[in-house]
């Protein structure tokens, strides 16, 4: 499926999702992040702030705050090249409606190189357990991302994570891949997915066999 159809197809799933869901699978998601090994070792994070129907990033942000981490969020500037650059903010306060009504920074805050950042925690209309992403369609995070040597974590619920995210040239693709459910490890550069994929289909199409061959 074509990004775009896939797109659609997944904000018309996401929306079905119930508010009892969404809080159950942001507290397992905050959880697996905050615990892993590499969010409490590093010493500066670049993360989104969500918007409504987003895994939520604010106790992140706070926790980042509180471990004295170097703390940055997006800030997205519109035009021909439609640039995102990292700005850092210590509370909520440094925060204002910006591109697409997401809170970005206020003006006058210290912008941060890309390469002085530990860690990057991305947000997405959905993932796959490979790594790979599907965006609102942009390109802000790519374009940041690319050539950057900072871990790479995507928030997901589990149930918009999808079998196999077309990816192009272009796309980053994330090093882990974190649901409610498991923190997947992204595969570098999309080598062996396809194998994998009919590798597991094989492996299914065995265990039905076996299943009907014992009932």
């Amino acid at each position: 499926m074509e990004k775009s159809k896939l797109r659609k197809a997944v904000k018309l799933e996401a929306a079905g999702l119930t508010e009892e869901y969404r809080a159950m699978a942001d507290g397992q998601i905050l959880t697996r992040l905050l615990l892993h090994p590499m969010f409490q070792e590093v010493d500066s994070i670049f993360c989104y702030v969500n918007t409504e129907g987003e895994p939520a990033t604010r106790e992140i942000l706070e926790t980042a705050w509180q471990m004295n981490k170097l703390v940055t969020v997006p800030r997205c500037i519109p035009g021909p090249e439609r640039r995102m650059e990292a700005v850092e903010i210590h509370s909520f306060d440094d925060l204002k409606p910006g591109t697409m009504g997401i809170l970005e920074p206020v003006d006058g805050l210290p912008v941060v190189d890309a390469y002085k950042i530990s860690m990057a925690i991305v947000p997405c209309v959905a993932a796959d357990r490979f790594g790979g992403r599907l965006g609102h369609g942009a390109g802000y995070y790519d374009r940041f991302l690319h050539g950057q040597s900072m871990y790479t974590f995507c928030l997901c619920y589990e149930k918009l994570l999808q079998r196999e995210i077309p990816m192009e040239a272009t796309d980053v693709r994330m090093q882990y891949v974190v649901t409610e459910d498991k923190i997947y490890r992204g595969t570098k550069d999309g080598v062996g997915i396809k194998e994998q994929l009919r590798d597991e289909d094989e492996m299914k199409g065995l265990l039905g066999k076996i299943r009907r061959l014992f009932s």
